[in-house]
């Protein structure tokens, strides 16, 4: 896959276990979709971030998903961050591009590659409740400003220090 980011972005590679029964999606989506997922590192301008938890995530996590066929990760971006905190974000530069490569837990030798990219962004106002938020209405269990990053951040050792 070749990446569609600068190379003078910071890259760091993570592999994704994937559970079995989802292989065969997440693999059409790597090799027939897009491949790529973009969230934003959204902030105020009170320096407060704002974070999501969702259906798949281990903790908060910036909001973002997949870029579709017709967008570019940072138009995917501006989407999510819409779609999943109610913000009109503005997108600026990508501050990490994740190499992922995707392993079937049940098959090791089962592999596919995506990447994801994390744009700093701004924004302002206020985060609806959850039920307003998400394309489905179980998507988003939370969304709020933090002043300072949780504990229990979604894949904390990789995301940190971005965020």
């Amino acid at each position: 896959m070749e990446s569609r980011v600068s190379p003078d972005v910071p890259r760091e590679t993570q592999t994704v276990s994937v559970p079995p029964a989802r292989v065969e999606t997440y693999r059409e989506w790597a090799t027939s979709g897009t491949g790529l997922t973009a969230a934003a590192r959204v902030t105020d301008s009170d320096g407060r971030i704002a974070l999501v938890k969702n259906g798949w995530s281990d903790g908060w996590i910036a909001p973002g998903g997949a870029v579709e066929l017709d967008e570019t990760p940072a138009e995917a971006a501006r989407r999510e961050v819409y779609e999943e905190t109610g913000l009109e974000a503005t997108i600026d530069d990508p501050i990490l591009v994740v190499d992922q490569i995707y392993v079937a837990e049940s098959e090791p030798d089962v592999r596919f590659r995506a990447e994801f990219v994390l744009f700093d962004a701004s924004a302002d106002g206020p985060i609806p409740d959850a039920d307003q938020l998400g394309v489905d209405r179980d998507e988003i269990a939370a969304a709020r400003w933090f002043e300072a990053l949780p504990e229990d951040l979604h894949d904390d050792d990789l995301f940190r220090p971005y965020l």
